[in-house]
């Protein structure tokens, strides 16, 4: 009896535990999202589709904007997804705090569906690695579409793994996995592009399961895919597309991005912070000068973001274990194969430049396949390594959660996304793309509130060069206009030599906001400047005009 007790006793303390444990990174993972950048342009209008909803009431029937062919993506999910949480709670965080949820719940089934495909492997290796991340933590925990692509990502490919023989491990039906398959369709393909990646994968699953599934499938894209039919309802087909056919062009990519593809697909599961520690080298250099504690920090997670791709490369031709393991081991490294030739091969009809993220949506693939290299290696020295880089990744994304929330995340003007909740007024906080179908205002049309970029007048203006040679600019602005406030910033800057020669130009935007009469002084880092230079010139040359806070009380 007391050893049944002490059984039962020890049982609650693991769950009470590990109940703890995903609480704490749930919250950490809000944290990094809420930190994250907030006020660049694809941030900003994603927020603003689903702001408008809140504030209009009025259907959104558009989502994201495609830019390289000034379109749209056609559906309602993406704004209602932004909006209806600020229906629920009217505060900025409201919609963060639902995309939180849904990739931590998406990114807790892939663990457990994971440790069930591979139960030798410790549950904390393989639920802290897919919470933490960088990939997961980037584009699944902040208001940017290619984050709500992750959730039905991953719905998708457990439901293809559990359609393909071969593959699967018997955790889910086919009829489920069909489903699944179909919802997650329906989702993505009003949320990102890269939806269409996903056709020839359940094309395979119902050539090898039966094509009498395609009535799951259907059913399954049904249920997201209903927020698809007012669209094409208000403007027809042609214009209820929003304009995708647009983004096809067949063109030829040279055989040696399938390289490029393949490494960046083993990318996603690896350490990667190249791409996510700031926007180019001027910064992330600044960066770690003014923060010399995060060095070492990204010294072990820049190597080990480097070796885990090579050795994903190196497990693919290694053959060990058991018949079952054998058979499983060879579909997937198939699978692999034909994700990344699928992937290059598409970059032949679109427009867009070959980037990772814009194939987001494949990387449960590349989750999958990394764990099952793991058992390759799996030892008591191995584990102690695994947990000290993950320790030292944590570390190095709270640093960088501390440095982002002072200057780029919502945070840094929260009280202007604060007053166009409470008043209803989105153009507080920006403006849709002039091309957006359905979205209001693309600029302040106010005749009462006539506005310049000559109303931002700089005060103050200094270079210095920096270790590395980047050039940083002191920069102290006023708005000096009463009715508009303004935001994004866009500057020109200039480098000449003594003779009046220019040496480099940089145009860049600097993310804030400035309310009528304001002053601000700017810390902006330039560039690595690669020449000498005797003069330089800062002038910001153009802004976005806001309504200011405040000015309902004004009225």
């Amino acid at each position: 009896m007391e050893t049944s007790v002490t059984v039962q006793s020890t049982i609650l303390n693991l769950k009470s535990r590990s109940f703890a444990a995903l609480a704490a990174l749930f919250l950490a993972r809000l944290a990094f999202g809420l930190t994250s950048e907030f006020w660049s342009e694809d941030e900003t209008q994603i927020y603003l589709m689903g702001l408008r909803y809140y504030a209009t009431g009025d259907w959104p029937y558009f989502g994201p904007d495609v830019v390289w062919t000034r379109s749209q993506i056609a559906g309602a999910l993406q704004p209602l997804l932004v909006g209806l949480p600020l229906r629920i709670a009217p505060f900025p965080e409201a919609p963060f705090v639902l995309i939180n949820i849904l990739s931590f719940a998406a990114l807790c089934g892939l663990a457990a569906y994971i440790c069930r495909r591979e139960p030798s492997l410790p549950r904390w290796l393989v639920w802290g690695w897919l919470l933490t991340a960088p990939w997961t933590l980037q584009f699944s925990t902040h208001v940017i579409n290619p984050s709500y692509v992750l959730p039905a990502a991953i719905a998708f490919f457990i439901g293809f793994f559990e359609a393909v023989p071969a593959l699967s491990i018997g955790v889910v039906s086919p009829r489920l996995a069909f489903a699944a398959m179909g919802a997650a369709i329906g989702w993505i393909m009003q949320v990102h592009m890269s939806w269409t990646l996903l056709l020839p994968f359940a094309a395979v699953a119902l050539y090898l399961r039966g094509v009498v599934n395609v009535v799951w499938l259907a059913a399954g894209a049904a249920v997201p895919g209903a927020l698809l039919l007012p669209t094409f309802f208000a403007h027809g087909f042609d214009g209820g597309s929003g304009g995708a056919s647009t983004n096809m062009h067949f063109h030829v990519v040279m055989p040696d991005r399938l390289l490029v593809t393949l490494a960046q697909f083993f990318s996603f599961a690896s350490l990667e912070i190249n791409r996510f520690v700031a926007t180019d080298n001027a910064k992330r250099l600044t960066l770690l000068v003014t923060h010399p504690w995060l060095i070492p920090l990204a010294a072990i997670v820049l190597v080990a973001g480097f070796a885990q791709p090579v050795w994903m490369l190196v497990s693919a031709f290694r053959r060990q274990g058991p018949p079952e393991r054998l058979r499983h081991g060879q579909a997937l490294r198939a699978l692999v194969a034909f994700t990344v030739v699928l992937v290059y091969a598409s970059y032949w009809f679109v427009r867009e430049e070959p980037q990772a993220h814009a194939f987001f949506v494949v990387a449960p693939v590349a989750f999958i396949f990394a764990a099952s290299c793991w058992p390759l290696i799996d030892s008591r020295r191995w584990r102690r390594v695994a947990a000290a880089v993950m320790g030292a990744n944590i570390a190095l994304h709270a640093g960088l959660a501390v440095v982002q929330a002072r200057h780029d995340s919502l945070y840094t003007n929260r009280q202007v996304v604060a007053a166009a909740i409470r008043d209803k007024e989105p153009e507080m906080f920006g403006h849709r793309r002039p091309y957006a179908n359905d979205a209001g205002p693309s600029a302040v049309t106010d005749p009462t509130r006539p506005h310049d970029v000559r109303d931002l007048q700089i005060v103050e203006r200094a270079v210095r060069i920096e270790r590395g040679g980047a050039a940083v600019w002191t920069v102290t602005v006023t708005n000096t206009n009463r009715r508009v406030a303004f935001r994004s910033l866009i500057y020109h800057a200039t480098y000449a030599d003594g003779k009046g020669d220019v040496v480099q130009q940089r145009d860049d935007v600097i993310k804030d906001v400035l309310q009528p009469g304001e002053t601000k002084r700017f810390e902006v880092v330039d560039t690595i400047v690669r020449a000498p230079f005797q003069d330089a010139t800062f002038e910001v040359v153009s802004a976005e005009g806001l309504i200011p806070v405040g000015s309902r009380e004004s009225r």
